[in-house]
């Protein structure tokens, strides 16, 4: 696998934020939903789509976050993260 973070990672997002990205969610934990190349094809694997967490609960999916401005947490259970998201999905 080329990207660093798989599919269903606990991260954090960095709080510094470039100034092209200023308006961008920074300083949350979330969960890896899929990397560019993942949803859209091509190369880049480098910038990732995630799920954004609070009050543990998913509560949005953004993305494009690159690689660098993300830390994998060191708890991680990827059927908590499946769980999470579909109760994020169904409403709940």
């Amino acid at each position: 696998m080329k990207q660093k973070f798989g599919k269903l990672t606990f991260i954090r997002v960095s709080e510094d934020m470039p100034i092209s990205m200023r308006f961008f969610d920074s300083g949350f934990n979330g969960i890896v939903d899929a990397t560019y190349s993942q949803m859209y094809g091509g190369n880049d694997v480098s910038k990732y789509f995630l799920y954004k967490i609070e009050g543990g609960k998913v509560v949005n999916k953004i993305g494009w976050y690159k690689e660098n401005q993300i830390t994998m947490l060191d708890d991680q259970d990827k059927e908590k993260a499946e769980q999470m998201i579909e109760a994020y999905n169904l409403g709940g």
